[in-house]
């Protein structure tokens, strides 16, 4: 028997997506008052038997330039990243294409390292909220 393929929301508006920090993630700051990521990861099966037994920080760390921290800092499960780029671009001296640019390369970085999670709004796949 096939295996059910798993539907997926088709993003009509990319941008309205709402970037959420994990449960597992902690945020410090440094003397800059730059921040500093790290995910706790539980690893399973024999890597987990290999991490106990060496004592390795199986973690994702990331230290974050005053670009990242101030994008970062946006990420609240409520803002959208259109509305990180209108406020990032009204902070920082760049253009408004480069600062699009660059949050939707970071967005995508955080992403892989999973450092963030993207909730899909009605609005962001066309379809009419209930």
């Amino acid at each position: 028997m096939a295996k059910k393929q798993e539907e997926y929301p088709v993003v009509k508006n990319p941008l309205s997506v709402i970037p959420i920090k994990p449960d597992n993630l902690e945020i410090k700051y440094d003397s800059k008052g730059m921040m500093h990521l790290r995910l706790s990861q539980e690893p399973s099966g024999m890597l987990k038997h290999v991490v106990l037994w060496l004592r390795y920080d199986y973690s994702r760390k990331i230290e974050l330039d005053e670009y990242g921290t101030a994008y970062y800092s946006l990420v609240d499960g409520k803002t959208n990243l259109r509305q990180i780029i209108d406020k990032m671009n009204a902070k920082f001296d760049k253009s408004r294409e480069e600062i699009e640019q660059a949050v939707i390369l970071f967005t995508k970085k955080l992403m892989q390292m999973q450092m963030i999670l993207l909730k899909v709004p009605a609005s962001a796949t066309g379809d009419k909220l209930k």
